[in-house]
């Protein structure tokens, strides 16, 4: 009977590629779990565990052990289908598949056909937009494992369903997509997660399964080593049922075998040298998992059709004794696989292969290599293999003489230019690379030509002996043959190649310094003309050319703390006469009640400490203003957000005049008439520090938030209402001229909250981190991402000893630079804003 069409193998048999190096992998990511245990309560945990979706927890509970040579080994065994969705893999003459319905039945999720599998519909609400903002995420992208594994850490505030939400996420992110813990997620499947149990049903199953097999079907097996995406460890558990013997022998069992049969094993790494061999000597083989035959074949989305392999599937339900031989396959493969020996010069020992692979090719014959050839390989039987065999051996050699062509272009370029550079800076020495280059290249050329001459003898480099030594080519000796590199060693006290080129760049180096410190020191002072020296700096273009000094970063807001002034600042405060007394019975303005909010972790920073800080940054604003990122800024303290928030009801219900103008202004609003200004207001809630920054040039509000969560985006428009409106107003109705006037406009101004790049702390050091992120905002730096919720303490202390070191007295002030505008503010100013 003439056998049905079957594919053919994927590597010739006997001469799978080896597994060098293990398979790498992101899924199943200890950092991510870790992260997800410690943040989410025992009972969040245990409903993540419990769902449909659970099974990968379980799974990490397992400690499994990942076999990288027993995977690549299976898969070097494929056979070479069509089919997209779907991999075969011979074990000696019985195939067996992985596919959608091996993949349900070993991990039990959820697997069934749907449209669209990969962009579903999810319209994007506030509520997404909000929660994507408490991740640090981009609207437009799905989270990154790192990005999820970050958030728990800033969640203890967050919403039972946002924190389930966050749990579902690095399930998908860390097991079911399993890429780079860098790479975002896809937006929209991520998006999913707003409906909880939407989220829960989704056929993830069929997701997971197919990004493992777009990552598998993409990779070259015959790297030394690959990194596949997904859920990868599913097919070690693949070859553990399928191979019910070697899984007994090496799965590590669990008693009781649990379901999903993802669950009964927990894998191992035991003599893993030897897996080729026990996959080969396995007996009992479970070809697939049984169902009916209208459901063998799973239905996807733009696969491709394979008759050669549903073969397989047809001839097995036709015939219930069909027996598998290795007549039924091919021998030779569809895809190459090289294996060469380097052999060295002057070296009859053949070099000692990895022990993988003499241990799993020792049954095959090896024959010697051919005296004088640096490629060797097994000898042919005879026919049609042999011929392929030697066309491949040739292609080899023709590549490597290509290789060597190509290279000593390059040598001779290279000694073109050092010959050049030796002629610049005066070099006796020379002529050595170039003599070497000359010599092999005129030994290729004689070579190439095959005349059988040799070239006459090279003068012989003499050099006295040394014991720093290095390697150089040249052209062949008499008793070697011309094909064979040869070698010379050279003194290192005679200058090589990369000594001149070493000795050049630092030559170089030095040049470039030394006139950039000449540059320095020779450009001169600018100065501005007589008609130019004016106090009012506005509308002033000369001064805004000529200054030419560098600004910004003038200090490092996050210096070491210094331990000496921290003892003098606590040995101070100690002698405080209401040093003993409760914090709440402690005078208003007495050194320790000021300097124990201040230092205490946790503890909320009331308008004292924050305009304390504002005046140090005042003060060094004055003294050193090169320092800070421009001379056009202005530090404000807590009564221009109180004032705008509080008189805010009034203006926007007085009635303006034909122009727009004529509303009532809180008083002191000409203080405020300033170019860039980074400010801070409090929240609505009244217990929340946060930052904004003001840019009149762009018309646009930077928010500065170190908690995101406290304050939803609906109540963040409301509490930014009175900036975006009263600060066009105040520019155009406290312009000096129509001139100015018109350069304004009454549109509201835009805003924005900043996510990334902003550190999140703890509750109770908000304040805290607002005012460090003004500092550094103003000194033109970033605020580092190291310093996050842990570092709350130490910026404490930091900043009591700057206000100490530079104004003692600070605690005694009460507003001292606003007490003109405090009238105008009634009982608001005691009043906290509800």
């Amino acid at each position: 009977m003439d056998l049905p069409e079957f594919p053919p193998r994927m590597f010739t048999l006997g001469e799978e590629p080896d597994a060098i190096r293990s398979i790498s992998y992101h899924s199943d990511d200890t950092k991510l779990f870790k992260a997800l245990c410690d943040c989410l309560t025992a009972d969040e945990y245990e409903d993540l565990k419990a769902s449909k979706l659970g099974v990968f927890i379980k799974f990490k509970e397992l400690d499994f052990g990942w076999t990288s040579r027993l995977v690549h080994f299976m898969l070097s065994f494929q056979l070479d289908i069509k089919k997209k969705f779907e991999l075969w893999s011979l074990v000696v003459s019985q195939p067996v598949r992985f596919s959608l319905i091996e993949f349900e039945y070993l991990t039990g999720l959820n697997c069934d056909y749907i449209k669209d599998l990969e962009n579903p519909r999810c319209e994007v609400t506030t509520e997404m937009a909000a929660f994507w903002e408490k991740m640090g995420v981009d609207i437009d992208t799905g989270p990154s494992i790192d990005q999820i594994t970050e958030a728990f850490y800033n969640c203890d505030e967050w919403s039972r369903d946002d924190r389930m939400r966050l749990g579902y996420l690095a399930i998908y992110a860390g097991y079911i997509e399993g890429k780079k813990f860098s790479s975002a997620t896809s937006a929209s499947l991520a998006r999913l997660v707003m409906d909880l149990e939407k989220f829960e049903n989704y056929p993830w199953g069929r997701v997971a399964f197919k990004v493992l097999m777009d990552s598998l079907k993409a990779k070259d097996l015959t790297q030394t080593g690959y990194t596949v995406d997904g859920f990868i460890q599913v097919l070690q558990v693949w070859a553990y049922y399928a191979l019910p013997e070697l899984g007994a022998n090496y799965g590590s069992p669990v008693p009781n075998r649990p379901s999903p049969l993802l669950l009964a094993y927990k894998g191992g790494k035991r003599q893993r040298k030897f897996f080729k061999a026990a996959i080969n000597k396995q007996t009992i083989v479970k070809n697939f998992v049984q169902k009916d035959f209208d459901e063998m074949f799973p239905k996807w989305d733009g696969d491709v059709d394979d008759p050669a392999a549903d073969n397989i599937i047809k001839v097995m339900f036709n015939d219930p004794g069909w027996e598998w031989t290795m007549e039924c396959w091919s021998v030779t493969g569809t895809r190459k696989v090289v294996k060469m020996e380097v052999i060295p010069v002057k070296n009859e020992v053949s070099p000692v292969k990895s022990e993988s692979v003499v241990k799993e090719e020792s049954s095959r014959p090896r024959k010697k290599a051919r005296k004088g050839s640096s490629v060797s390989a097994e000898k042919p039987a005879a026919g049609s293999e042999g011929q392929q065999i030697e066309k491949t051996l040739k292609d080899i050699s023709d590549a490597i003489n290509l290789g060597f062509g190509t290279c000593l272009k390059e040598l001779k370029l290279l000694a073109d230019r050092i010959e050049a550079v030796e002629k610049k800076v005066g070099i006796t020495n020379r002529g050595v690379f170039k003599h070497t280059v000359n010599s092999k290249l005129q030994s290729e050329s004689v070579n190439e030509a095959k005349a059988g001459q040799k070239e006459a003898k090279e003068p012989s480099l003499t050099t006295e002996p040394s014991s720093s030594r290095e390697l150089c080519l040249v052209s062949p000796a008499d008793d070697l043959p011309s094909e064979d590199p040869s070698l010379l060693i050279l003194d290192k006290q005679v200058s090589t190649a990369s000594d001149l080129l070493v000795e050049e760049a630092r030559r170089q180096t030095k040049k470039e310094t030394a006139l950039v410190n000449l540059r320095k020191k020779s450009v001169r002072e600018r100065k501005l003309a007589p008609t130019q020296q004016t106090p009012f700096k506005g509308n002033s273009t000369a001064k805004q050319i000529i200054p030419n000094k560098q600004v910004g970063g003038g200090y490092d807001p996050f210096a070491p703390i210094d331990k000496m002034k921290s003892k003098e600042l606590t040995a101070w405060v100690q002698k405080d006469p209401s040093y003993k007394l409760p914090l709440k019975k402690k005078p208003r303005r007495c050194r320790s009640r000021f300097y124990q909010v201040l230092r205490t972790p946790l503890e909320w920073l009331t308008d004292h400490q924050m305009d304390a800080f504002i005046n140090v940054l005042r003060q060094r604003y004055q003294n050193h203003p090169e320092h800070f990122r421009s001379d056009r800024m202005c530090f404000l303290d807590h009564v221009f957000s109180r004032q705008r928030r509080a008189s805010y009801p009034d203006f926007k219900s007085d009635a303006p005049d034909a122009n727009g103008l004529g509303r009532r202004l809180p008083g002191g609003a000409w203080n405020y008439h300033a170019g860039l200004i980074p400010s801070f207001c409090q929240s609505k809630k009244n217990e929340h520090w946060i930052a904004i920054w003001i840019s009149i040039p762009k018309r646009h509000i930077v928010v500065w938030d170190s908690i995101v969560s406290h304050i939803r985006p609906a109540e963040l428009d409301e509490v930014m209402e009175p900036f975006v409106t009263m600060v066009p107003y105040l520019l155009v109705e406290c312009a000096l001229s129509d001139e100015q006037k018109v350069q304004y406009t009454l549109e509201p101004y835009t805003y924005a909250r900043q996510t990334v790049g902003v550190p999140q702390c703890r509750s109770g050091d908000c304040g805290v981190f607002t005012l460090k992120y003004i500092e550094c905002h103003a000194l033109g730096i970033e605020f580092p991402t190291a310093f996050d919720k842990k570092h709350g303490k130490a910026i404490r202390e930091k900043m009591a000893l700057d206000i100490f070191r530079e104004l003692p007295k600070c605690h005694e002030w009460e507003n001292q630079d606003n007490d003109e505008n405090l009238a105008t503010l009634g009982d608001v100013n005691r009043v906290r804003i509800g």
